[in-house]
């Protein structure tokens, strides 16, 4: 053959497009140039900076992954034995004079025996109560590894960044640099921009991994609204049907989700503020929160018949999950108003979600004790509690511990191969859900949990992206009646526990239990040493000033509402 000689090739392939977004803002309709412009100047400088990166970049990638690996370590410290590859996690390696038969019957390695049947659809069973427990002799730190490395790059993947337009209203007048404005797109599912239920399930990436980015989304979903472009007094559903058209909702045809959107709105708002203590930030936009929260007062205790946030499974009334988020957005908009210094209000917020919780407890628990259900009186449902996450991960002290034991205690009865349900209603379920869920509980039951994602990624095949809605049933498949979901930004709920673990909450604490969080029970204080990004030398550059657009002035309903949040007459 000759010498043969080793060498690299390097490539690169991307796509550009400018501008990159259509906005709707005070000024106008507006063509926004990609943010890339602002910082590199034309295309050839642009693709002359990239080519020349490659190493920077390639040295940043490398650090993100030592770092993603020591923050799993460090989660699991004590309880799993540390993450040393880059595999993903196989089952079934326990010994090397494991047998095919052992894949049937055997003891882990927690000393946890189990029966497992590949004719069934039932996964591995404890075999005195037949619960589901996790797939056996595989690392939970290995297995959550897995699944974060793989969905880091499919979060971002999603999102833009556009240089704000120039408005007579705006902070950028100056010329000084001002705060990218980011935009998202739905991706698979559908083209919506910025859709709030779709940041919301993501939203654990960027608290942990710079909560800077959550500001950045929300900022045209606030500039829309509080700029009078939206005429309904809960939450927008998304800026935009079609990317990258953020041209809004002026009539208020948005698909309806007004709990869902109004909950999500308000938590996501507290917790970027509890992970970075941007006062100015909380305390700017209070009376667009506080509007919110009205709503929440008078629409989310009984919630009538409406989508929540997976919406492809359709209406319904009296859901129990959508409840609960809309009680604990309310206790997150009490300590949003003490923040603010409106005591009277947090006063009025505290209380109602104190009494609307208790009212939840009476309607969402099933008379057996066992679960919380579905949907109020409806015995036989059931479903993931996973909106109870920003209760533990904030600290509020607002859900009752034993409901977190109760329901770490239920889904093992529930769980199948690939993992539990979304719901009682099909054999179908959202990754991000599971993992929110698995947030929510005890150790063993978290277990089950991860392990059956990365189990499903092991074990089943696509020529598709990460999806984050697949069957847990049979061979794994996509939902035959739903559109594949795939490469979609909410893979970004994933990060749920390296969030817990940057409060402070670690893997050897029970669901309910919040001892070693950061965070006092139910207050204001955010993180102390808020997490930021390092910046290459190369990339340094003067701070970002905060765009801050000002507001239009108050409807007359908003005015009405405003005037009455004092006094709370309007509740259900």
């Amino acid at each position: 053959m000759g010498t043969v000689i080793e060498t690299s090739v390097r490539y690169t392939i991307g796509s550009i497009q400018s501008p990159v977004v259509r906005y709707l803002h005070k000024g106008g309709l507006a063509d926004l140039a990609p943010w890339w412009e602002k910082c590199y100047g034309t295309m050839h400088d642009m693709i002359r900076f990239h080519w020349n990166d490659f190493n920077t970049v390639a040295a940043l990638g490398n650090e993100f992954e030592t770092q993603l690996r020591a923050d799993v370590n460090a989660f699991y410290r004590g309880n799993e034995p540390p993450i040393y590859s880059n595999r993903t996690p196989v089952a079934h390696t326990n010994t090397s004079a494991f047998t095919a038969l052992d894949t049937q019957n055997g003891t882990d390695q927690y000393g946890q025996r189990f029966i497992f049947d590949p004719n069934s659809a039932y996964g591995f069973l404890e075999p005195g109560s037949a619960t589901g427990i996790a797939v056996p002799f595989v690392s939970e730190a290995e297995s959550y590894y897995a699944i974060v490395a793989l969905s880091a790059r499919q979060v971002m993947g999603a999102y833009v960044f556009a240089v704000p337009p120039s408005t007579p209203d705006s902070s950028d007048k100056s010329g000084d640099p001002v705060e990218p404005l980011m935009f998202q797109k739905e991706i698979s599912s559908n083209g919506n921009m910025n859709t709030v239920d779709v940041i919301y399930p993501a939203s654990p990436f960027f608290l942990y991994a710079n909560p800077a980015l959550l500001k950045y989304v929300m900022q045209p979903l606030l500039e829309l609204q509080e700029g009078n472009f939206y005429p309904n007094t809960y939450s927008i559903h998304d800026i935009g049907a079609q990317f990258p058209f953020a041209i809004g909702h002026v009539d208020g045809s948005d698909e309806h989700m007004p709990v869902e959107n109004s909950g999500n709105f308000i938590l996501m708002a507290y917790a970027y503020y509890k992970f970075t203590g941007d006062t100015a930030w909380l305390k700017s936009h209070y009376d667009l929160l506080a509007q919110f929260a009205q709503y929440l007062i008078d629409f989310s205790l009984v919630p009538a018949s409406q989508l929540s946030t997976d919406d492809f499974a359709g209406k319904l009334a009296n859901q129990t999950n959508l409840a609960i988020k809309g009680i604990v957005g309310l206790q997150a908009m009490s300590a949003v108003a003490r923040v603010a210094g409106k005591n009277d209000d947090a006063a009025k917020f505290s209380s109602k979600a104190t009494s609307f919780y208790d009212q939840w407890e009476d309607l969402a628990i099933d008379p057996s004790g066992k679960h919380t259900l579905f949907a109020y009186q409806w015995r036989s449902s059931w479903g993931l509690l996973y909106n109870i996450y920003f209760d533990k991960l904030l600290n509020m002290g607002l859900v009752n511990p034993k409901v977190y034991e109760m329901q770490s205690a239920w889904y093992p009865q529930v769980s199948q191969t690939f993992g539990v349900p979304l719901d009682n209603r099909h054999h179908y379920t959202k990754s991000d859900w599971e993992i929110w869920t698995a947030a929510t509980c005890s150790p063993t039951t978290r277990r089950l949990f991860i392990n059956a994602v990365a189990y499903w990624l092991n074990e089943t095949s696509t020529d598709l992206p990460f999806t984050d809605l697949y069957e847990v049933v049979g061979v794994g498949e996509y939902p035959l009646d739903i559109g594949h979901f795939s490469a979609r930004p909410v893979v970004g709920g994933h990060f749920a526990l390296l969030t817990l673990g940057k409060t402070g909450q670690l893997s050897n604490a029970a669901g309910g239990d919040t001892t070693g969080s950061l965070f006092g029970k139910n207050s204001t204080d955010a993180l102390s040493q808020p997490h930021t990004p390092r910046i290459p030398p190369s990339y340094a550059d003067a701070p970002f000033k905060a765009r801050a657009v000002r507001k239009s002035p108050p409807r007359e309903d908003a005015l009405y509402l405003k005037s009455h949040i004092h006094v709370g007459d309007r509740t259900p």
